[in-house]
């Protein structure tokens, strides 16, 4: 046996050693490792780990010089630490347009609430540098954001006392600015331009000459309160008794230069305002009465509405405590608005505004534009990833109360993202059954990486709901008998209380063929002749017939070949007579109105109306509108662009309307009242001023010696425009002198 002997000296030491070790491992080593651990743990999004650093900053075992640096580099250096709200602040943001979420790089580890204690204790001890100053103004906004503006206001001030050295001049001023911001948004615009005015005195004094831009945000803060003239007139008076009275001390030539630029800043302010002095004000609200505070809202004009908020947006502002926002000096112009919330301001709630909601500003004095938010609808059934096997689907919702229908809108998985369309508008009661078959049915965009790459096309379009392999959606819309919709299902529901059902489902009533396979993995050519020869031994085959239409529409649409839909309408009229339903007779209506083959159109419009279950959209109105115009039908076409432009608040076919009423009416009049009425909104370019384009044809015509004679030249270019001859049009164009005419022709010709 192994024998080891050790000295009774040296296990007395050892023992000692241990001894003392172990209570600095426990009290030095020990709480840094857990530490260390904590922030780990909080980084990847472990509550546990922000409980961790709370305790290090709460106990005794960190220096205070320690628990700083820790509240630096969690609270303000390496976290979320705005200074004011801004467009960039917010979660979402929703419009008429489009929703656009926004997700910061760096991840926010504490509640608002939880920040405020650490915040108030590094603002009170830590060291002036940069981070305090960061500090100091992101407690001012924890605070404004609490709905305690006073507080906010407190912080600022206490701050800016303890900047005395020269050397913290601009610090000193952001922190006056941003106390001017606070005291001005509460109403007190008085206090805001006096603490700017001393400011202005002590940095004189220092030695230090910031007189500009205390001038600049002075006059700032009477713009944004909607007092400019009011303020002009009264540093008008003061600017003449200043220049009146003997010469001048040190502390009065800071105070006339003061005067001289506030003067010639809002005399620019009321330049720029004599266009319209239009006052656009509302309240943020749920249906509940409960007001949103600190809400994003923006006032967005139309050549900006179709791109993501940002904080270059002329019109922003946030509501206060009661929820109302107001913007001053809105010039005319079309305009949207739009909301920033955080999600815990929007979950289990939806601003139910239709895609082309607009806002004429023309000279107005006041404009209010109140927003309201409704829980958002609940869906019963399917729901919760059910799977349907049987023939038929019933769709159920929750009754809205004041709802006269719904419209029922599924959706599908792409690759990329998802799809959706409408199945049904118009259904007067909160169930909606139909057969698996008409799901089938549903068209949905196709989604292709590649131009004349047809392997590109995304497959889950094209199989649709005849896919089993597929996770499907729905959601529902209420609308009240105004046609404006009251509340929705889609939207975001983010908490226990809001979460409801989900709306998936899967649909398991078929299984996938040979063809279907094909598709699935795309190879469509083999899939095309797969189902060409299913419907060689059955030519009734729906769901052969289905797939051939889809796949040989889809190359088409891919490869840029018309041609190839000449071959889909034998398959289209042979669907029509196993299995008529509106999507074909849709479908082969557009393909006949493409070739101008009048009587095949109208007798296939003639099937859709007699299939459809829905009533005309508003722009299936307009299509109407524009096909009999080609056909001449100008009294039928009237009726159906005014219908249209009632409903669809885009008016993007409002040019084609003024053509008919020109050619039919002979009216310069009446054409520029249409066009007042309903100005085009369409996003994109181009962006198409009518009023402007039919003036200036009214004004061309007015100078002709022959107004007659002009008026019959314009309705022959329209004739050709109705014609669709392009070749004469062209080179019309391209010799004319009458620049309004060309012009105005020339927009008819790009409407579509």
């Amino acid at each position: 046996m192994l024998k080891i002997k050790i000295k009774v000296k040296h296990l007395v030491l050892s023992v000692l050693a241990i001894a003392v070790a172990l209570p600095l491992l426990t009290e030095v080593a020990l709480p840094y490792w857990n530490l260390y651990y904590a922030r780990q743990q909080a980084a990847a999004g472990n509550i546990r780990g922000v409980q961790g650093i709370m305790e290090a900053l709460d106990g005794s075992l960190f220096t205070e010089k320690q628990k700083q640096k820790l509240i630096r580099e969690t609270m303000i250096e390496g976290a979320i630490a705005p200074e004011r709200m801004r467009a960039s602040n917010y979660d979402l943001y929703v419009g008429p347009g489009h929703t656009q979420s926004h997700l910061p790089n760096r991840t926010e580890l504490f509640r608002t609430e939880e920040k405020v204690p650490y915040l108030e204790y590094y603002v009170d001890q830590a060291s002036i540098d940069g981070y305090w100053s960061q500090a100091v103004k992101h407690l001012a906004y924890v605070y404004e954001r609490q709905g305690q503006p006073e507080e906010a206001i407190r912080t600022l001030e206490e701050a800016e006392r303890r900047l005395t050295a020269k050397n913290f001049a601009y610090v000193r001023q952001t922190l006056v600015f941003r106390q001017a911001e606070l005291l001005a948004a509460s109403g007190q615009v008085e206090e805001a331009d006096r603490v700017l005015a001393e400011f202005a005195y002590r940095l004189q004094e220092g030695g230090t000459n910031g007189s500009g831009e205390i001038a600049r945000m002075r006059a700032r803060v009477w713009i944004d309160a909607g007092q400019s003239r009011q303020a002009l007139e009264r540093f008008s008076a003061e600017l003449e008794e200043a220049n009146s009275l003997p010469a001048a001390s040190a502390n009065r030539q800071v105070f006339i230069h003061q005067l001289t630029m506030l003067q010639e800043l809002l005399q620019k302010e009321e330049q720029r305002l004599e266009a319209g002095r239009t006052i656009v004000s509302g309240t943020l609200r749920r249906s509940d009465g409960t007001p949103i505070v600190n809400a994003g809202v923006f006032l967005r004009e139309e050549s900006i509405a179709n791109r993501s908020v940002t904080e270059q947006d002329p019109y922003q502002t946030t509501t206060d405590a009661s929820g109302q926002y107001t913007f001053y000096g809105v010039t005319p112009g079309s305009y949207q608005l739009y909301l920033g919330m955080n999600f815990d301001q929007i979950s289990g709630w939806t601003w139910p505004i239709g895609n082309d909601e607009w806002t004429i500003i023309d000279g107005q004095p006041n404009v209010s534009l109140p927003v309201t938010l409704y829980p958002l609808l609940e869906l019963f059934s399917p729901v919760n990833q059910q799977t349907l096997s049987g023939p038929d689907i019933e769709f159920e919702w929750e009754r809205v109360e004041g709802a006269a229908y719904y419209n029922v809108n599924v959706g599908i998985g792409f690759k990329n993202g998802s799809g959706s369309t409408t199945l049904q508008t118009h259904v007067e009661n909160n169930r909606l059954t139909i057969p698996a078959e008409r799901l089938y049915d549903q068209v949905f965009g196709l989604s292709y990486e590649t131009e004349r790459d047809w392997a590109s096309a995304d497959p889950s379009g094209l199989l649709g709901f005849s896919n089993p392999d597929n996770r499907f959606f729905w959601s529902v819309e209420a609308f009240g008998a105004d046609g404006r919709m009251l509340t929705k299902s889609s939207g975001y529901r983010l908490d226990d209380d809001s979460i409801g059902n989900l709306p998936f489902f899967y649909m398991k009533q078929r299984t996938l063929t040979e063809a279907d396979r094909l598709v699935q993995v795309s190879h469509y050519e083999e899939a095309l002749s797969k189902y060409k020869e299913v419907l060689e031994n059955d030519p009734n085959d729906v769901h052969a017939l289905r797939m051939v239409i889809r796949l040989l529409q889809s190359k088409a649409l891919v490869m840029k070949d018309e041609s190839i839909q000449d071959a889909v309408v034998p398959y289209l009229k042979r669907m029509l007579e196993v299995h008529p339903e509106a999507v074909y007779a849709s479908a082969l209506a557009e393909y006949y109105a493409g070739k101008r083959d009048w009587t095949e159109y109208n007798a296939t419009i003639g099937l859709y109306d007699r299939l459809r279950r829905s009533p005309l959209s508003s722009y299936e109105q307009s299509v109407r509108g524009k096909t009999l115009t080609q056909q001449s039908r100008f009294d039928e076409a009237l009726t159906y662009f005014e219908q249209a432009m009632r409903q669809d608040g885009s008016h993007r076919f409002v040019g084609l309307y003024l053509a008919v009423e020109i050619y039919t009416d002979r009216s310069m009049e009446d054409a520029l009242r249409i066009a007042k009425a309903y100005p085009e909104h369409f996003v994109g370019p181009p962006q198409r001023d009518w009023a402007r384009l039919v003036e200036a044809m009214g004004e061309e015509a007015a100078s002709s010696s022959q107004a007659l004679t002009y008026m019959d030249e314009l309705r022959k270019k329209l004739e050709w425009v109705f014609q669709g001859d392009e070749e004469r049009l062209r080179s019309w164009i391209a010799g004319t002198r009458q620049d309004g005419m060309k012009e105005f022709v020339r927009a008819v010709m790009a409407v579509r």
